[in-house]
């Protein structure tokens, strides 16, 4: 009866580690095939018109000249391409919402009583 050996251990470790480096490989493979189908889905679809702008009318802005408004929107469209401005507001307002959300998130990680 032959013992193990501790080359019989190495050599076990070198086959066990190329049929790891095997499988990653075929798994590397396959997700690099879902990529790629799902990019060429994706170039395919045909390109939708762009949204028209909102016009901008708020009662908030009326300390705002509407030639610095419309400035700004072309800024933002000449950087950002075809976008909507959807709000302007004081940058001293807009918090509360912020926090609401952050309380509304970190309590739905909260754990539920048992039933």
């Amino acid at each position: 009866m032959k013992t193990y050996t501790t080359w019989d251990a190495i050599g076990d470790m070198f086959v066990i580690y190329g049929i790891v480096i095997v499988i990653s490989m075929l798994v590397a493979v396959v997700i690099r095939g879902i990529v790629w189908v799902l990019s060429r889905q994706a170039q395919e679809e045909p390109v939708k018109a762009p949204a028209k702008p909102a016009p901008v009318a708020q009662p908030a802005l009326a300390s705002i000249p509407q030639e610095h408004i419309a400035a700004i929107a072309a800024a933002v469209a000449a950087m950002m391409g075809a976008h909507r401005i959807v709000r302007i507001e004081a940058p001293s307002r807009g918090f509360g919402w912020t926090a609401e959300a952050r309380t509304v998130h970190h309590t739905s990680h909260a754990p539920r009583a048992s039933h």
